[in-house]
């Protein structure tokens, strides 16, 4: 066989109808439909120094196929296989083809230790696009093989997030030796949510988002994963390809806070050309990822009213808030409990919470933009949403008319956006009374909710009643749970004087302490927090693969990192992050050095080089609780704000319990970071873990790795009468008045799993 005669292998090769700017699969001697843009070997190298573009076989002479006409161009990303993926950057064979430069196909970045590799971003993709792959097997024939012929999870995965973990839906259709992803049923039009759409919008608007057709739903960028290679078989890594959908007006970037009665605010800059914002949520079904509105506004600013429920007016006690938020899609625990008290059944999938988004679409009327999805539950999980009914006789055992305060509950029960039934602290005010027929009639609410009920004391002193209510709230305080959790940990905060006024880090500072992170995302932010930057520049990582979502990557930079002092919360403004400190940056240095030199003091006192990790872990339990004695004040003045209050600047962080000029005092959240530096310092591994303890609130504890498994210790509680009721158990033993829910924000999404207890 002459070379003039010879046909190339199957491959990617210059496009004879565009050769400079694309590139055509060939496959069996003839052109393909599928297209991928072109990239240079040489920029493609310039980009990934140290890492060369591969080299393939050279075809020679003219091709065969070229002499046919090249089929109908499909619009879409077409996308080539490979398979083995240990270097930084893989590129798929590249050709030297009809003498022209070496010219490569998609380049995937991965990592040894990453579970993916990544495609390159695909931004101002249409709306409606349609994306081919080469498949040399029968889609449909696999899907019936695995017994559901609609599904098929085994071949590709969308999603709205990059840790992969909210699904989006799409369809899959067979064509001729190559598989169409395209647009699922979407978000063609959006409606106000049942709860919402009488009290806010009586006209019961709809808007037709995507033109009224199937499109790729209202998400900034999705998240694309295929797991077959063009001949069917499992790829060694799953592709991800990720792609930007175009949109006509720019995406608000949302901010997150919680008022002191525990509604949920939003807030993000005006967007231009905007002339309504629509408040969003989404969840997932197992089969569709579902959109509807909760809200709408003219400014840049919106929190859920409180009405009453039946009525529709706004009043001073209530039975619903957050209306419209809730992050489960059919019974609370409350309704759950109540249905087996009855002798009914309920199916618990009904009520997955796990892939809620909360979000703002800006409109001009006529186009919309796309919606930053932000997890609801990472915001918003244990805000008060409800009073359970059918917990009313645990609230009021003895009625709503009583003749003494000493017969109603000091803890007041709701159920929360995520349909946990939780617990507060009950709470009376003395000057919110009147006297009636009944008694004198007062209201019960739960603090840091706008929750509440009317009661009656069966006394006709009005004074009588306030020193009762007075004695009773004192009562209250004293019986309060050691937690103190702010219930939004990831609170929007205002930014400190003139933007302008901050140079934006760009690079992360060689800082004195350690620095924990499991991505390089989270640990350039986690170092310019111990630096205590105020601004810091994001644009190299938040469109970079297998880089986490920006609150993903900050939740786990503050809580992983002790030697983060201060923080009180962070807003976006385009791709820079200016971060809040109750510090000025020289309080901040000298705390850090006197935590570091305590902390290597006490390790050096209590542990040995020879000791196992559970022995230091014990001793340094037991040298914490020693020292340390909680904030009661600072408990009690963060309830009453749900978050960080002023004049406690320290007993949030591990200043708190470590230096006695802050009278080694302070919360959960203070003792937790504490043994999070002494476990570091010994050389034992451990995390901070964040959650609910459902009698309490916002709370904070530890896990620490012992012998390859995850055990859990919580040095607050162990503060008390046994220092080793809570120190290296399960996750299963807090129980009673110790159990607790765990959070998604004090570790990147996807690898909380790993810390799971035996």
């Amino acid at each position: 066989m002459t070379m003039s005669d010879a046909s190339p292998p199957d491959g990617w090769y210059p496009d004879p109808a565009s050769p400079g700017t694309q590139l055509r699969y060939w496959r069996d001697g003839r052109w393909t439909e599928h297209l991928h843009p072109l990239v240079s070997a040489d920029n493609a190298a310039a980009a990934q120094p140290g890492v060369a573009a591969a080299t393939g076989q050279e075809a020679a002479g003219s091709a065969s196929g070229a002499q046919n006409p090249p089929r109908k161009r499909r619009t879409g990303l077409i996308v080539g296989l490979v398979g083995g993926f240990s270097a930084l950057v893989v590129a798929v064979a590249a050709f030297f083809v009809w003498g022209l430069p070496a010219l490569t196909g998609p380049q995937l970045t991965t990592q040894d230790d990453w579970a993916y590799a990544w495609a390159p971003l695909q931004d101002n993709v249409d709306i409606n696009q349609t994306f081919t792959f080469p498949a040399d097997y029968d889609l449909d024939a696999k899907a019936a093989e695995n017994g559901d012929e609609r599904d098929t999870t085994f071949a590709f995965e969308l999603f709205t997030d990059s840790s992969l973990t909210h699904h989006a839906d799409y369809r899959a259709y067979q064509g001729d030796r190559d598989v169409e992803i395209s647009p699922g049923l979407g978000a063609a039009n959006l409606r106000f949510h049942w709860e919402t759409d009488t009290i806010d919008n009586p006209d019961d608007r709809e808007f037709e988002v995507n033109g009224g057709r199937s499109a790729w739903g209202v998400h900034d960028t999705y998240y694309l994963v295929q797991k077959l290679d063009n001949a069917g078989a499992p790829l060694e890594k799953p592709i991800v390809h990720p792609f930007r959908v175009k949109r006509p007006l720019a995406m608000p970037q949302v901010n997150y806070g919680v008022n002191p009665n525990g509604t949920l605010q939003m807030s993000w800059d005006a967007v231009p050309g905007a002339t309504e914002y629509l408040v969003a949520v989404s969840s997932w079904d197992g089969e569709r990822r579902q959109v509807w509105l909760v809200g709408s506004t003219k400014v840049p600013t919106w929190s859920p009213p409180i009405r009453d429920p039946f009525s529709g007016e706004r009043e001073t006690v209530e039975q619903e808030q957050n209306q419209g938020l809730r992050t489960y899609a059919m019974w609370s625990a409350a309704e759950i409990e109540g249905q087996a008290d009855n002798g009914g059944a309920v199916n618990a999938l009904d009520n997955d919470t796990s892939e809620y988004e909360y979000g703002v679409i800006a409109t001009d009327g006529t186009g919309f933009s796309a919606m930053q999805p932000t997890d609801a539950n990472t915001v918003a999980a244990s805000l008060p949403q409800e009073i359970p009914l059918s917990l009313k006789k645990q609230q009021f055992p003895n009625g709503q008319i009583v003749d003494s305060l000493d017969k109603i509950s000091t803890r007041f029960f709701f159920t929360s956006v995520d349909g946990a039934t939780r617990q507060t602290a009950a709470y009376i005010d003395p000057d919110d009374v009147a006297l009636q027929k009944e008694g004198v009639r007062m209201h019960l609410s739960g603090l840091g909710t706008g929750l509440g009920w009317p009661m009656y004391l069966t006394v006709r002193d009005v004074d009588a009643a306030k020193a009762q209510i007075n004695a009773f709230n004192e009562r209250v305080k004293a019986e309060l749970p050691t937690t103190g959790l702010p219930q939004v940990t990831t609170i929007s905060a205002p930014i400190q004087g003139d933007p302008s006024q901050y140079t934006p880090s760009t690079t992360a500072p060689d800082v004195d302490y350690p620095v924990s992170a499991t991505d390089e995302f989270t640990r350039y932010l986690a170092a310019n927090l111990v630096a205590r930057e105020d601004a810091i520049d994001v644009s190299a990582y938040v469109d970079r693969a297998g880089m986490p979502e920006l609150s993903d990557a900050i939740g786990e930079a503050v809580y992983q990192n002790p030697y983060v002092l201060g923080y009180r919360g962070y807003t976006v403004k385009g791709d820079i992050v200016y971060v809040s400190y109750a510090n000025d940056a020289e309080t901040t240095k000298r705390m850090q050095g006197e935590i570091a030199s305590v902390v290597g003091d006490a390790v050096a006192k209590v542990t040995t080089s020879d000791m196992s990790a559970a022995d230091k872990a014990g001793a340094l339990n037991q040298w914490l609780v020693d020292t340390a004695s909680y904030d009661k004040a600072a408990l009690e003045a963060g309830k009453a704000t749900l978050g960080f209050p002023s004049g406690f600047a320290h007993a949030w962080d591990p200043s708190g319990v470590l230096l006695s000029e802050n009278g080694n005092t302070g919360v959960c959240a203070s003792y937790a970071a504490a043994y999070k530096a002494l476990m570091d310092a010994a050389g034992v591994p451990s995390v901070v873990v964040t959650g609910d303890v459902l009698d309490g609130g916002g709370h904070a504890w530890n896990k620490v790795q012992v012998d390859g498994k995850w055990l859990a210790v919580d040095p607050t509680w162990n503060d008390g009468a046994d220092p080793t009721k809570y120190l290296l158990i399960s996750d299963a033993q807090f129980t009673g008045s110790a159990a607790r829910t765990q959070s998604n924000d004090w570790m990147v999404d996807n690898l909380i799993a790993n810390y799971a207890t035996p």
